[in-house]
């Protein structure tokens, strides 16, 4: 029997959703991108010190391995609780290294338990990988106070051009969507958050050591045009992020 378009996307969608409870994603990525960890803590917490932003509780969705909090939790010694929730086992038991009586972490899915509100909420590479988005958004609106999404921005002209790479990041990581910066502030937009404030964060190749002559070249080629204008960069190259401070119209 020939599958019909419809089936084939369904058995896709349903590899791509277990694909952290299976061991897949552990199995493409085994240090479930920990070394990414402390960059990411930093720019969070600039954001947080910059807007002047007061909090005693950080939850984070979608946690992972767990360091970006335990981070934090040291950068902030003032703040009482950090909690991690992730779907994967897998996760949770890297994470479970830096538990503590401050860092707890939860093989749960945050959305499903009791509605209890945090300070701020982390969703770090996560709206990327969840299939309604919308509707995942929406239900997070009255549960913080605050917001910080770090969202890839995989779009730009050389993935439209090579779209194989898109493709990777599907198999590999498990994106099931791919955004230009405007799409992320149309997607907060229309789901009641206000941009408090934000920054690019640039790709590990183009801030550490280059493996080898072309990703030097390549490197340079992008740092430049970075330097003349990011928005720019971001529409040719792709390959950067968005860190963004928010607060929805609920809150």
């Amino acid at each position: 029997m020939v599958e019909t378009i419809h089936e084939k996307k369904s058995k896709l969608n349903m590899q791509d959703t277990n694909m952290y409870t299976d061991g897949t994603y552990f199995k493409n990525n085994p240090s479930w991108d920990v070394e990414d960890s402390a960059w990411k803590a930093k720019k969070i917490a600039k954001l947080l010190q910059k807007n002047n932003i007061g909090i005693n509780q950080v939850t984070d969705i979608g946690c992972g391995a767990g360091a970006i909090i335990h981070e934090l939790a040291l950068q902030f010694p003032a703040v009482a609780s950090f909690q991690g929730f992730d779907i994967s086992a897998d996760a949770i038991g890297l994470a479970k290294k830096y538990g503590t009586d401050r860092v707890r972490f939860y093989n749960e899915d945050f959305t499903s338990i009791a509605s209890s509100k945090t300070d701020l909420l982390l969703l770090i590479d996560v709206v990327e990988h969840v299939e309604d988005y919308y509707g995942f958004l929406k239900k997070l609106s009255s549960r913080s106070h605050y917001f910080i999404f770090h969202i890839p921005l995989d779009l730009s002209c050389r993935t439209l051009l090579k779209p194989h790479v898109l493709l990777q990041q599907r198999e590999a990581v498990g994106h099931l969507h791919y955004y230009s910066k405007e799409m992320v502030w149309w997607l907060l937009k229309d789901t009641g958050y206000t941009i408090i404030d934000w920054v690019y964060t640039k790709p590990n190749g183009d801030t550490g050591k280059s493996k080898n002559w072309k990703q030097g070249i390549k490197k340079l080629l992008r740092n430049f045009s970075y330097s003349i204008s990011p928005g720019l960069s971001d529409k040719l190259w792709g390959g950067y992020s968005l860190m963004i401070l928010a607060r929805h119209e609920q809150a």
